[in-house]
């Protein structure tokens, strides 16, 4: 993530606090009108309306923020071959939201609005988790990738054998 700009990290992670804060918001009132479920609180039709703009403008930001990370960080990873699984299953997961969302406001019918509330809540439940397992394994990547940061060298056993100067092999010769 370095070669992005500074703010970028803070903005995607405001971005998903966003989308998961407006989204428990919004999970009372999607159990009990698309669901039918009796649940003891959820907002007032004037909240629920700014709230669910908020999560649809966050999810315009977060799909924008997606693409920039399939520029550089989803291509750089998938040449490293680090973090495929939790990478792939976290844009899989963000595809469903995608997807899923979409059929909340204009899937017809009865049950297909049904199974999209209830598959949008559940995989919106499991992404948190996803985000954490993927940036966990960025830090062990990271630790492989960098051993010296991760344990300490004793100086001393090494004073003894280090060389001033390269041996001849590991010269380069000028002459042609």
């Amino acid at each position: 993530m370095k070669t992005y700009p500074r703010g970028f990290v803070p903005l995607l992670h405001i971005t998903l606090l966003a989308l998961l804060g407006s989204g428990m918001l919004l999970a009372p009132g999607a159990l009990h009108m698309r669901l039918e479920w009796d649940v003891p609180w959820f907002l007032s039709s004037g909240s629920r309306v700014w709230v669910a703009a908020l999560h649809a403008l966050s999810f315009l930001l977060m799909f924008g923020l997606i693409g920039a990370l399939w520029t550089v960080h989803v291509r750089a990873g998938w040449v490293r071959r680090e973090n495929l699984a939790s990478g792939a299953l976290l844009l899989l997961a963000f595809a469903l939201l995608g997807a899923t969302g979409l059929a909340l406001y204009y899937a017809g019918g009865e049950r297909l609005p049904v199974w999209s509330a209830a598959a949008h809540l559940l995989v919106g439940c499991v992404l948190p988790v996803l985000y954490v397992a993927h940036r966990l394994g960025a830090r062990e990547a990271a630790a492989r990738a960098w051993p010296m940061h991760s344990r300490r060298v004793q100086v001393t056993a090494c004073a003894s054998t280090a060389r001033t100067a390269p041996s001849a092999s590991h010269t380069v010769s000028t002459r042609s």
